[in-house]
């Protein structure tokens, strides 16, 4: 009996153990279609014309935890905000945009970043973020570096606050300086929760006096600690051009280290009324419509 005891204590614990899955290495790989529509119309002596543009997008990346992360406080898609990890990331994303009667033209990203969280019993400072990053674009001859800093707090347990700088480098462009604040706050009920995030900013352009602004609501439903619904919604104002876009997924982890990633976006600008009117000579009349719709799957791993 003794021994039976043992034997099963033994076999739970063993199970116990694997269905935790705590993990200190995370890699990833996508792969989205994008279509680019639009359409002119009532445009004088054209009337209406339109086409689109496909756009093949990969990207695969991997993030590396400094300590192993504890997957027991929560959904493990909140993992690492839940146990509040610190992190150094790398991410290579390549893209093919498909033109008719002309070659396909190539655009590559590369970026680097790190989360630090300060932890530990007693410290002032438990609990600030600093977030640093890199990124580098390059498509034809253009190329974009930008710089981040970001400076935040738990200010509750599970609600963060970074306000985030970011400097813009263009080599054949106007350079720009961009400020945000983030917050985010997750609520856990039941085996699942509830992630929500808002965020708003404004970017400065050195050749122009009219500073776009941003802001973004969205969350994520748990249903239980593999399975979840997110659902984003962004809005950018440019002197009275307004974009706007909403974007909608679903994450499964099919086991405690493997998950999928299912995810939709669409974004609509604002008509553009007499878009030929900066042609020599110009045609003034009609109006551009333009929108970008694009469905991606990505997978994740852990170990």
């Amino acid at each position: 009996m003794f021994k039976k005891t043992a034997l099963v204590a033994g076999i739970g614990l063993a199970l116990s153990v694997t269905a935790q899955a705590d993990y200190q290495w995370e890699l990833d790989a996508g792969y989205a279609r994008g279509t680019f529509d639009y359409d002119f119309r009532n445009i004088p002596g054209l009337g209406n014309e339109g086409d689109s543009v496909d756009a093949d997008i990969f990207n695969i990346g991997g993030t590396y935890f400094l300590e192993t992360v504890d997957t027991s406080k929560g959904p493990l898609g909140e993992a690492a905000f839940l146990d509040r990890a610190s992190s150094l990331g790398l991410a290579f994303t390549d893209g093919t945009v498909q033109l008719d009667g002309r070659d396909d033209e190539d655009a590559q990203t590369y970026n680097a970043d790190m989360r630090y969280i300060a932890e530990g019993p007693g410290w002032k400072l438990s609990g600030a973020i600093v977030d640093l990053g890199y990124q580098r674009e390059e498509a034809g001859d253009a190329q974009v570096d930008s710089y981040d800093l970001g400076l935040g707090y738990y200010i509750f347990q599970n609600t963060t606050a970074v306000v985030n700088y970011q400097r813009i480098d263009v080599n054949d462009g106007p350079d720009a300086d961009a400020w945000s604040l983030d917050l985010e706050q997750f609520w856990a009920f039941g085996n699942g929760g509830l992630k929500a995030r808002a965020s708003g900013g404004k970017t400065y352009l050195s050749d122009s006096q009219d500073d776009p602004t941003t802001w973004l609501l969205g969350g994520t439903w748990y249903l239980n600690n593999n399975i979840g619904f997110g659902a984003d919604y962004l809005q950018s104002d440019d002197d009275g051009f307004e974009t706007q876009g909403f974007r909608v997924n679903a994450e499964w982890f099919i086991t405690e280290n493997f998950a999928v990633d299912l995810a939709y976006t669409d974004i609509s600008p604002d008509d553009i009324d007499s878009p030929l009117s900066v042609l020599n000579p110009p045609i003034f009349g009609g109006k551009l419509e333009q929108s970008y719709d694009e469905i991606g799957i990505s997978a994740l791993y852990r170990f």
